[in-house]
């Protein structure tokens, strides 16, 4: 049997993109994926150079260059897929980076479903509105987005069960990656100095702006690290591998649950979060999970001393990348995945 051809559109956020190509290969999928890297972008022409610097010169376009980058993406995107002979399926991630005209011809190459994932919350990125009719089936985390369009479908995020977490013991006391936040960044810094005074070990890593870099490392204590890099996701992995307990701060912009919620189910790590919703979840259990109100510590001591409680293996699996995309395209047998009430 043919290994069916899956389109994988989707931000090169944190390198994530190559974990799930990954394991999609992993899972028995043809995956094709192109990254519109602005980094790696050259003319197609000198033709093409001389037009843009005429229209950013001459015609003061501020955007020229952005333009001709997604007008090459999208004729190198086309390209692609009809030398492919079409997809079976697609799958997008954050689906507000494709225009609706583009998104119709990649639905006129693709033979079966084409779904999108809108993991950062509808009203993040306005853009996707205009796009929900484009896919066969949408999916939010959000469970306050479930309820704002009919045929929104329920999906969270998940661990990759492709390969296996590595064995060794932790080596730090907890783990934390996530961009600097204002509306968050006391929180942080309060659980750093909370660190200091109990003798734990921090592996946290706030990222920066490069230009706000210096201003960062005034909000937080010195154990916390500041970095202007964004890490691999390959390489957030390995962090946790390391780490007796994962940290999670919730963003204030939705209140579905990040990827540190799963990584903890699939790795059997403990975790500390301050989104209230995970106690929501039929993973949840206060042997495994604590939630913070991000000011007092009382209970966190004897948190950690508890043994961790062994989930089911049904529940388990069903987080888990393998059935998560069997569900996201509709290729039984799969267990759906549900969101609590908002």
């Amino acid at each position: 049997m043919n290994q069916p051809t899956v389109f994988l559109g989707m931000p090169d956020h944190m390198g994530i993109y190559r974990s799930i190509q990954a394991n999609l290969e992993h899972h028995g999928f043809n995956v094709i994926h192109l990254v519109a890297d602005s980094h790696t972008f050259r003319y197609p022409s000198l033709a093409a150079r001389l037009q843009t610097k005429f229209r950013q010169l001459v015609l003061r376009d501020k955007q020229a260059k952005q333009k001709l980058q997604a007008a090459v993406f999208y004729q190198n995107l086309l390209s692609t897929l009809d030398a492919a002979g079409g997809v079976d399926y697609a799958l997008f991630i954050r689906g507000d980076l494709y225009t609706p005209e583009m998104l119709a011809d990649i639905r006129r190459r693709t033979r079966g479903i084409m779904a999108n994932y809108q993991w950062d919350g509808m009203n993040r990125y306005p853009d996707i509105w205009q796009t929900v009719a484009n896919f066969d089936r949408f999916y939010v985390f959000d469970p306050a987005d479930l309820q704002s369009g009919s045929n929104f479908l329920p999906l969270t995020n998940f661990y990759f069960d492709h390969p296996a977490p590595p064995a060794g013991e932790a080596q730090t006391d907890f783990y934390f990656i996530g961009s600097h936040l204002p509306e968050r960044s006391s929180v942080i810094a309060e659980f750093g100095n909370q660190a200091l005074a109990h003798g734990w070990t921090l592996d946290f890593n706030i990222i920066c702006a490069a230009k706000e870099a210096q201003a960062c490392r005034t909000r937080y204590p010195n154990n916390i690290k500041i970095s202007t890099q964004t890490a691999d996701y390959a390489e957030n992995l390995q962090h946790t591998a390391r780490a007796k307990v994962l940290v999670d701060f919730k963003t204030p912009v939705h209140n579905g649950l990040s990827f540190r919620a799963f990584e903890a189910l699939g790795y059997r790590k403990k975790l500390i979060t301050t989104n209230a919703e995970a106690a929501k979840y039929d993973f949840y259990h206060p042997n495994n999970i604590f939630i913070w109100d991000g000011t007092t510590f009382n209970g966190i001591d004897d948190f950690l001393k508890r043994p961790y409680h062994e989930i089911s293996t049904e529940i388990r699996q069903k987080y888990s990348f393998g059935n998560w995309i069997r569900y996201v395209l509709d290729i039984p047998p799969y267990q759906p995945v549900t969101l609590p009430e908002a």
